[in-house]
C-alpha cells in the first residue's frame, strides 16, 4: 500500500510538471507588508513553486540579494515610510474599536502602496498570471487581482483564521471556543469571557463592513476601474486559504475544505552550521543557553533605558549564556560578559541547538511554532496583536511562562528564567508536543505545494468553494429561519395565553352568574 501511494504521488507529480512544460505557469504573489516575518514565512514556499518550474513574480518590501532562478521580485519598499510610526502606535492602549481602525488604517495603507507603484501598474497593463497568492488581511482591494487576470486567488493567512478570514472562506467557527485573536484568549473561556469574545467578534465584523471595505471600494474605484463587481462579490472568490496554524500550536477547530492548516511551512528540515563565534560562544559556556529575542517587529534597541537596564541587571546574575537579538552593535549599558548581542541571529539554526534549553520571546506564531518544533520552552513577553493570545495558549499547554512586557517586574523576570531552566516540567512538555507536531502524514510544505498544484490542475477547484461563502451573516448563522421559528414559538404562546385567558374569562364569568341568580 505505502509504495503504491508513492507511485500514485510520482505520477501526480510528473504530470504537473509535464503540464508545466507545455505552459509555463505564471503566478503572481503579493506579500508586501514591511514586516519581515510575514515574508519570512511564504518566501520558503514561493521560491519551492520556483524550483519546481513556475515563473513566480513576487511583490514585496524585501528582494533578493541575489538571483533566484525562474524568481522575479517587484520592490515596494515604499511601504516602510510610516511603518515605525506604526509599530509606536500598537504599543499605547486604545480601545477595542480605535485598535480595529488602527490595524485596517495599517493595512489600507499598505493596499494602496502596492497599487500606486509603477512597476505594479505595469503588471496590471501589460502581463498575465495563471494564478494569484497573496496576504489575506484586510487587503480586500487586492482580491479584484484574480478577476483582472481571469486566474484563481489563493490566500494565505499568517496568523491562523479570524471572522474575517472565515467569512471569505465561508467558514463557521462557534464563538464559545473560537477567541479573536487580538484579545488574548484561549479556547478555554470563562463566561464573561464568552461574553467578551463575542461581542468583540460581531464587533471586528461591523467595523470590516462600516470602515474597511467603503474605503477598499473606493480603492477599486480608481484602480481597477474596469471590474464593475461589488468587492464583497470579489472577496467571497478564493480557491483556498493556507493558514498558518496546526492544531497541537492552537486547538482542534473545524474548518472548510478550502482551508488548509500549514503551520511551520518556513521552517527548514536540516539546521544550518551557526556562524563560528556564535557556536564558540555556546561552547564555552558551562550552562545551558538562552536565546533572546523579540522578533522583527518589536525591536530590543528601542526598549526603555529603565527596561533595558532591568535586564541588563538579571542577565548578569543568571549562571547561563545569553544570546540577545539586539539591533544596535552596543548596548547603552555595560555588556555582562555572558550576554552575546547581535542584530540578527539565525532563529531556527540557534533553536535547534542542544544547548539552548530557551527561548525568551515576544510570542508571535512563527517564533512560537519554531520554539514547538524544536522543542524549547518558552518565557513569552507579549506586546500586540495575536501574541498574548499565543502566549496564553502557550502557558494553558504546559510549556511556556508569560510576563507582562511593559511593566517587566524584576523578581519575576527573574524567576520566570530560573523556573523554566530548573524545572525539567517545561521541557518534558515541550518535546510531548513537539512530538504531536512532527506527527504529520505530509510536511506542511508538501500540503502547501500538493494544494497549490491541486488548484491549478482543477482550474480554480470550484468544488471546493462552500455555498456559505456568498451567504450574509444572518442567513450562514441561520439567524433569518431560526429568528422566524422563535416568532412562530412566541406567537403561539401568546395565542395559547389569550386562548386560554378567554376560557378561564368565560368559566369565570359563568361561575358569577350562577352565584348572582343563586
Amino acid at each position: 500500500m505505502c509504495y503504491s501511494n508513492k507511485f500514485l504521488w510520482a505520477i501526480i507529480f510528473s504530470l504537473t510538471r509535464l503540464i508545466a512544460s507545455i505552459h509555463c505557469v505564471k503566478i503572481l504573489a503579493i506579500f508586501a507588508f514591511p514586516g519581515p516575518s510575514q515574508y519570512i514565512l511564504v518566501q520558503p514556499f514561493l521560491k519551492t513553486l520556483a524550483s519546481k518550474g513556475y515563473e513566480v513574480t513576487c511583490v514585496n518590501a524585501f528582494p533578493q540579494k541575489q538571483k533566484v532562478e525562474n524568481f522575479r521580485d517587484i520592490p515596494v519598499t515604499e511601504v516602510f515610510e510610516s511603518y515605525a510610526d506604526f509599530i509606536a502606535s500598537t504599543q499605547v492602549e486604545v480601545n477595542k474599536w480605535q485598535e480595529m481602525t488602527l490595524y485596517s488604517e495599517f493595512f489600507y495603507n499598505v493596499t494602496e502602496t502596492v497599487f500606486k507603484n509603477p512597476e505594479f501598474q505595469n503588471l496590471l497593463k501589460n502581463e498575465n498570471f495563471d494564478l494569484v497568492i497573496l496576504e489575506a488581511l484586510h487587503t480586500d482591494a487586492w482580491y479584484s487581482l484574480g478577476r483582472h487576470f481571469g486566474a484563481p486567488l489563493i490566500g494565505v493567512s499568517s496568523f491562523g483564521t479570524d471572522p474575517v478570514i472565515d467569512e471569505l472562506m465561508g467558514n463557521m467557527s462557534p464563538f464559545s471556543y473560537t477567541p479573536l485573536v487580538t484579545i488574548g484568549y484561549t479556547d478555554r473561556m470563562s463566561y464573561k469571557e464568552r461574553m467578551w469574545n463575542t461581542i468583540y467578534q460581531l464587533l471586528e465584523l461591523l467595523h470590516v463592513r462600516w470602515v474597511g471595505l467603503p474605503r477598499h471600494r473606493k480603492l477599486m474605484a480608481k484602480y481597477m476601474p474596469h471590474i464593475k463587481e461589488d468587492l464583497w462579490e470579489l472577496r467571497t472568490n478564493f480557491s483556498l486559504m493556507f493558514l498558518n496554524q496546526h492544531f497541537s500550536l492552537s486547538y482542534p477547530r473545524p474548518y472548510v475544505p478550502s482551508m488548509v492548516e500549514v503551520g511551520g511551512f518556513q521552517i527548514h528540515y536540516q539546521p544550518s552550521p551557526l556562524p563560528e563565534d556564535v557556536l564558540e560562544f555556546i561552547n564555552s559556556s558551562q550552562e545551558d543557553v538562552i536565546y533572546f529575542s523579540m522578533g522583527s517587529n518589536v525591536k530590543s534597541k528601542d526598549f526603555p533605558l529603565e527596561r533595558i537596564k532591568i535586564i541588563i541587571e538579571v542577565f548578569r546574575k543568571l549562571p547561563y549564556k545569553i544570546l540577545w537579538k539586539f539591533e544596535n552593535p552596543q548596548l547603552p549599558v555595560e555588556k555582562p560578559p555572558n550576554v552575546f548581542i547581535r542584530p540578527w541571529f539565525p532563529q531556527p539554526d540557534i533553536l535547534a541547538h542542544p544547548r539552548v534549553k530557551l527561548f525568551i520571546s515576544h510570542g508571535g506564531l512563527l517564533s512560537t511554532t519554531e520554539a514547538i518544533y524544536h522543542g524549547k520552552p518558552i518565557l513569552g513577553l507579549p506586546v500586540f496583536y495575536d501574541q498574548a493570545m499565543n502566549v496564553r495558549k502557550a502557558k494553558q499547554l504546559g510549556i511556556a511562562l508569560g510576563i507582562n512586557f511593559y511593566t517587566l517586574p524584576r523578581e519575576e523576570f527573574e524567576g520566570g528564567i530560573v523556573e523554566i531552566m530548573t524545572n525539567p516540567v517545561y521541557r518534558e512538555r515541550i518535546m510531548e508536543i513537539s512530538r504531536i507536531y512532527h506527527d504529520q502524514p505530509m510536511k506542511p510544505m508538501d500540503v502547501a505545494i500538493y494544494w497549490t498544484e491541486y488548484v491549478l490542475r482543477h482550474r480554480g477547484a470550484a468544488h471546493l468553494q462552500t455555498p456559505a461563502q456568498k451567504m450574509s451573516f444572518i442567513q450562514k448563522h441561520s439567524i433569518d429561519t431560526v429568528g422566524v421559528l422563535i416568532a412562530v414559538v412566541v406567537l403561539l404562546l401568546v395565542a395559547v395565553d389569550v386562548v386560554i385567558g378567554r376560557i378561564f374569562k368565560s368559566l369565570f364569568s359563568k361561575k358569577m352568574e350562577k352565584e348572582k341568580i343563586n
